[in-house]
Order: C-alpha cells, then structure tokens, then sequence
C-alpha cells in the first residue's frame, strides 16, 4: 500500500502542477498560496477526528511540535509559493523538473551530512547524471533567449531567466530542509496529525502577509467562480490529498522506496505540460528527464 500511495502521490502533484500553472495566471502566487493552505486546512480537523490521531497531538513533546510548525512554513509558505512564481516565470517542464531533482538531491544529501546517513558510490554518480540531466535541460531556455525566432516563452530577459532559476534552486533548498527538519522531529507523531500541524502553520503564515502586503489580491480570486473552484480542487487534491499520502508512503514504504516512485513524478509532468498547457516539447528535455530520474533512483537506491 505503501509503494501505490507514492506513485498516486506523484501523480497528483504532476496533475495539480497544471491547474496551478494555469492558476498563476489570474492568481499571485501569494494568495494562491494562502487560499488553498486555509482551504486545506479546513478540512483537517474532520479528518484528524476520524482518524483517532487526535490524541498524538496532546501526546507530542515540544519539539515535535516545533518541527512540524517549522517545517510547514518552510515547506508551504516559502517554498511552495516561490515554486508558483517558478512556474508562471519559467514553465512547468522546467520548472517541475528541476525542482524535483534538486528537492530529493539536496534531501539525501543532507541525510549524509545532518542525520548520519551512509554515502555510497550510487550517490555519487546519481548525482553526476543529475547535474547533466538539469544542465540538458536548461539548455532550450537559454536558446530561446539567444534565438528570437523561436517561439517566446516569458521570461525573455537574461535578468528574468536569471531571476526564475534562482527561484527553482531556493524551492529545493526549502523542501528539501522542511523534509529534513520533518523527518528528524516528527517523533510518533501520525501523517494527519503532523499535517495538521504543518498546513495550518503555512496558511497563518501565508495569510498574514498576504494580508499586509496585497489584501485584495486574497479576495480577488474568491470572486470569481471558476478560479476560486481550481483553488479548491488544488488544495483538497494537493495539499490534502497528495501530501497525506507522501507522508503515509514515507511511514508504510520508507523514505528510500517513497523517494524512487516520486521520481516518476516529471515523467508524468512531461506529457502532461505538452498536452494540456500546449508547452513546446524539445528532445533535450526529455533526454535531461530521463537523466534525472536515473541519477534519483542511484542516489536513494
């Protein structure tokens, strides 16, 4: 159960990716942030009380707590709202991609170094393919920007691209430091109930600067039926649903086994941003997916 909730969770976060790529183009990414965090965490209540893992919070020592809270507001509040501005600045092939590669190195790697993990010869080479996977990648941006025949794809200026890659490398940094700091202090805690730690953390966080930066930008969306029901479906589907089930695939299968299937993940992406978001496909893409994926499932194998 454990292998198939992984693979369902990659698959959802391929899929919501799209809907939030299209999102960002009426929605900044701060209020699409925060709406479908409160969104989520609206539900949790119900879903803590069914699962009887109530008790696991008045249970929990301090610092579990702290760990949750913490790891929430780097996963959900930073990084996921910069990985919105990633993906209406530079694309979903690239952005999804190169996000995932980065999140699951950047985590093994300071599994090594912070939590005493082994390092082996795999990691090593994992993370060579990867390096050329993401290299591969990069490449169609930055013709596009020396070619101005090619079809445009914002941003245009070697300053934005500059800007948008920053972006992509501070949202793995971010994940991958939530997921540490998660793992390390989660303690006995259940997936529901550390969500319903770590989501709230993220909306009050969100919504507060929301609040004080932009309020009408948080209204805006609500007022418009369509958009606020992709707001819902992002948030129940994502950030309920697929998070639940990363959380409840790390306990049931082990983070190694978790992280391999969630490597399929861009993958699915691909076919996904050609089809449905009309993206421009390019052969090195795909060649620097497949790498990357490769490089993933040496470094965790």
């Amino acid at each position: 159960m454990g292998e198939a909730a992984a693979l369902i969770a990659a698959f959802t976060w391929s899929a919501t990716s799209v809907a939030i790529t299209r999102l960002t183009v009426s929605v900044t990414p701060v209020a699409l942030s925060a709406l479908r965090l409160a969104i989520a965490s609206l539900a949790l209540p119900f879903l803590l009380v069914a699962s009887g893992e109530a008790s696991d919070l008045g249970e929990a020592p301090a610092n579990a707590i702290v760990a949750m809270v913490g790891s929430g507001i780097l996963a959900y509040a930073v990084g996921d709202t910069m990985y919105f501005a990633a993906l209406k600045r530079m694309g979903m092939q690239q952005t999804f991609t190169i996000t995932m590669a980065l999140f699951i190195l950047l985590t093994v790697a300071g599994g090594i170094v912070l939590l005493g993990e082994e390092f082996t010869w795999q990691q090593g080479a994992g993370a060579v393919l990867v390096a050329a996977g993401i290299t591969l990648i990069v490449v169609p941006r930055q013709e596009a920007l020396a070619d101005p025949g090619m079809a445009a794809t914002p941003p245009r200026t070697a300053r934005a691209i500059a800007a948008g890659y920053a972006l992509i490398v501070l949202v793995g940094v971010f994940w991958a430091a939530a997921t540490l700091w998660l793992a390390d202090g989660r303690d006995e805690m259940g997936s529901i109930a550390a969500s319903a730690l770590r989501t709230p953390a993220g909306a009050v966080g969100m919504l507060a600067f929301g609040l004080v930066t932009a309020p009408r930008d948080l209204v805006r969306p609500l007022q418009r039926r369509g958009t606020a029901a992709g707001i819902t479906a992002v948030a129940l589907a994502s950030t309920l649903f697929g998070s639940l089930l990363y959380v409840y695939a790390v306990g049931e299968a082990g983070p190694g086994k978790t992280s391999i299937l969630n490597a399929c993940a861009p993958l699915l992406a691909l076919p996904l941003s050609v089809f449905v978001l009309k993206e421009r496909l390019k052969a090195v893409v795909v060649v620097g997916t497949v790498l990357c994926v490769a490089g993933i499932i040496l470094v965790v194998a």
